[in-house]
């Protein structure tokens, strides 16, 4: 039998908030953290909107040497880390248990302002001018490192790598280590801070971006709704800590939820474009309810991937409809990325946070700006005011270019 994964630690950096109970207010009160960008120019892109991080302060876990070295998306893995180790009240534990306490803090683009900066250096400096912290500051295991290093956790410690799914597959990949007995506990997150001119650009050129709605960036992000337009950059990170469940018992540590299973899959199909009928997703969840030992009909509540695209946000529903069938438009909807964008690398895993909180409060986020739910994505219930609902499981889909795709089953604990 399995060993059960339970989580008992979360935090977060988000556009709405950069600790847990922030996030969570902000987000049952349907707070949108979309505005125009004043990081740099925007004059000459087709989008000139972020949800970006204002107030998160980075002195408060890295010293100024550090933060120079590392990357914004290490310095929001690092805030998140520590909160969620300090709720799991892992900081405690004795230099043996550490031995079993691995991390697997992910994300999609890596340290793009080192990236930019550096290469800015050389191209006006010559080559003897780059940093010789640059490769540290670059490489994408760089945040699971220095987490590791900060609490001597000696478990397994890496990150992967699944564009927009990156966050979700942490976790999954996270429950799937500790069920498999190489680790007790797992610090599992992902992270992104890529909105910079060229990313901006870069998405924008591809048209996947939406702009300003009728002038006002609050209403820009709208999953589901008939006149979205693509999706908002976010950036920010999430972590949540798993735990084997008898080994939080012994220990005292309070689950917040449990982990019943977990999906991954491909859709073999476009680098860039969904299956156009949700075919990898479907296949996703399908394995997530059966890992779980539950089937359909025991979802009380779904958090979509929703990037609030044409293709994607379709894709999706045609995916549920193949999992839930006639079912599906009783099951409860919400999308977090109405509120928060896309945290890309970062985004399974904020989303994670929000359904966990969702299960200890048999409370359900609304998704904001559905003034018109898009007819052709047929009969919803998509939340659009904060509702109690009893929530017994849920299931958590992302998805991400190249065709990757990783669902979550999660119970109440």
């Amino acid at each position: 039998m399995p060993r059960r994964v339970v989580v008992t630690g979360m935090g977060v950096v988000s556009p709405v908030g950069v600790d847990v109970p922030t996030f969570w207010e902000s987000l049952l009160a349907g707070r949108s953290g979309v505005s125009y960008i004043r990081e740099f120019p925007t004059d000459k892109l087709r989008s000139d909107i972020a949800a970006s991080v204002s107030d998160f302060d980075v002195s408060r876990y890295m010293s100024p040497k550090e933060a120079e070295v590392y990357g914004r998306v290490t310095h929001f893995s690092l805030g998140a880390a520590v909160e969620a180790v300090l709720m799991a009240g892992l900081d405690k534990e004795s230099g043996a248990a550490r031995s079993r306490v691995g991390c697997l803090m992910s994300t999609g683009m890596g340290s793009v302002d080192i990236f930019e900066e550096q290469i800015a250096r050389s191209n006006e400096r010559g080559p003897r001018a780059v940093s010789p912290y640059f490769v540290p500051g670059v490489m994408p295991n760089g945040a699971a490192a220095l987490i590791s290093m900060r609490y001597g956790f000696m478990g397994p410690s890496y990150s992967l790598a699944s564009a927009c799914a990156t966050g979700t597959h942490s976790i999954a990949t996270s429950a799937l280590l500790i069920e498999a007995g190489e680790a007790d506990v797992m610090i599992a997150g992902g992270a992104e801070a890529a909105t910079r001119m060229n990313t901006v650009a870069g998405f924008g050129n591809a048209r996947a971006l939406s702009k300003a709605f009728e002038g006002d960036p609050t209403r820009a992000s709208r999953p589901f709704d008939k006149r979205r337009q693509g999706f908002v950059m976010g950036e920010g990170a999430g972590v949540l800590v798993l735990e084997e469940e008898e080994h939080a018992k012994r220990r005292g540590a309070k689950a917040l939820a449990v982990v019943g299973g977990f999906g991954m899959t491909t859709d073999a199909e476009h680098l860039t474009r969904p299956h156009p009928e949700g075919l990898g997703l479907a296949l996703a969840l399908e394995r997530a309810i059966q890992r779980a030992g539950i089937g359909p009909e025991a979802i009380d509540y779904i958090n979509p991937h929703a990037t609030s695209t044409p293709q994607g946000d379709l894709a999706e529903i045609l995916a549920f409809r193949r999992v839930f069938g006639e079912r599906l438009s009783q099951i409860p909807i919400s999308a977090t990325k109405s509120m928060i964008g896309h945290l890309l690398g970062g985004a399974g895993a904020a989303e994670t946070i929000a359904v966990v909180c969702s299960l200890r409060d048999q409370v359900l986020h609304p998704s904001i700006n559905v003034d018109e739910l898009d007819p052709e994505l047929g009969a919803l219930d998509v939340v659009r005011d904060r509702r109690a609902a009893p929530v017994g499981w849920a299931a958590k889909c992302s998805a991400g270019f190249g065709g990757h795709n990783c669902a979550l089953v999660l119970g109440k604990a």
